[in-house]
């Protein structure tokens, strides 16, 4: 394969991006950030680094309450010339914006490149798509009102100079086309080799990790678990990893069958994770980008029960992911997967699933075929 690589050399590309994404915290934008390194670097590019740090400055700050922005700009004033002049100094002929958060900087970057130089937005999910799930269908006010339109207004004004859009799932592909975006490509996930857990399931024992603070996350594990407990056996519990802690206790008082494990460390939730008998995914509303932690069970090798929601931006060529379509399906799903021989079956699922998704080398060829202009969109061929 690297010998095809070398054929497809894009040249120099700088990848501009918060210096949080770039480092090696646990977290999505950590992941898909490093998903788009490996990704872009396997279609031919040659990348350098740009990181630009958000201005915490208190004037600033003060500014941005004050006159309060959907896409506040998030860097110091030198940051257009520092990415202009990293841009000149590698030759660059393409530069991406990780994150939309960055995708204001097209504004002020597009005029001071070479025409011949193109703004690549790598989003990690849209802010709109985000903000919409949490404004109640009824009762809303103005300001929630207006605080959705000025944010799909800014993206539809920054779509208008960002030359091409990488996005996590098809279905916000369809959503940047629809803001006015000149070209988009959706990319599948890709999951990662890694050693299957040593898997010794507890038949009283389920699983969740996920961040609790997340509206979409929480409010999707509160609707499963409310469906749980009228249908499994009172012995039943479902192992909750994550933070913030006030919000897991907030979850076990709530909920007899949450046993609250706190945030754990990845040793630590390997071990935790090799007991449970499947892990739950429950998510009933589209948000925004993807759900990394997928990938991770996936590679995992153990049984997973999510929703159409929750699997968004996956494609594979072999195996059945167990998916439900409402609460009470999802948690009856759950508590199938307490008998050990169906949770083995499903287990064969995932490992046929892990073993087909894309590889990374296949997502390089569709970023080298889109950059390349010679198509809108391309798929993984089965």
């Amino acid at each position: 394969m690297a010998g095809d690589v070398g054929a497809l050399m894009l040249g120099p590309g700088l990848l501009v991006s918060n210096p949080l994404a770039l480092s090696d915290a646990p977290g999505g934008a950590q992941i898909c950030t490093q998903e788009y390194v490996r990704t872009l670097r396997a279609a031919g590019i040659d990348l350098t680094f740009e990181a630009v740090p958000h201005d915490r400055r208190i004037a600033t700050r003060i500014l941005r309450r004050l006159v309060p922005e959907p896409y506040p700009p998030q860097w110091r004033a030198s940051a257009v010339s520092d990415i202009v002049s990293s841009a000149r100094r590698v030759d660059a002929r393409l530069v991406f914006l990780n994150l939309v958060n960055l995708a204001p900087l097209a504004l002020a970057l597009k005029p001071r490149l070479p025409a011949e130089t193109r703004v690549v937005l790598l989003s990690h999910g849209l802010e709109s798509v985000e903000f919409l799930p949490t404004i109640p269908s009824e009762g809303y006010s103005r300001r929630q009102q207006s605080e959705l339109g000025k944010r799909l207004l800014a993206e539809r004004r920054q779509r208008l100079v960002i030359d091409h859009v990488f996005t996590l799932t098809p279905l916000e592909a369809e959503i940047e086309r629809w803001l006015g975006a000149r070209s988009v490509t959706a990319l599948p996930r890709t999951v990662t080799h890694r050693a299957p857990l040593e898997w010794k399931p507890d038949a009283g024992r389920l699983g969740f990790v996920g961040t609790l603070d997340h509206p979409p996350t929480l409010d999707g594990l509160e609707q499963f678990l409310v469906a749980f407990e009228r249908l499994a056996s009172p012995s039943l519990r479902v192992h909750v990893v994550g933070g913030p802690e006030a919000s897991g206790r907030s979850l076990a008082g709530r909920f007899r069958s949450v046993r609250y494990l706190g945030p754990l460390d990845d040793r630590a939730l390997e071990s935790e994770a090799s007991t449970w008998s499947a892990f739950v995914h429950p998510l009933f509303c589209f948000a925004r980008g993807c759900s990394t932690k997928l990938a991770i069970v996936l590679a995992w090798r153990i049984p997973v029960v999510t929703t159409a929601a929750g699997a968004r931006g996956y494609t594979w060529r072999e195996g059945v992911l167990p998916m439900a379509d409402s609460p009470e399906s999802l948690a009856r799903l759950a508590c199938d997967m307490t008998d050990r021989s169906t949770a083995i079956l499903a287990r064969e699922e995932i490992a046929a699933i892990a073993r087909s998704c894309p590889t990374t080398e296949e997502i390089g060829r569709i970023i080298e075929h889109a950059l390349r202009g010679a198509g809108r969109e391309a798929a993984v061929t089965a």
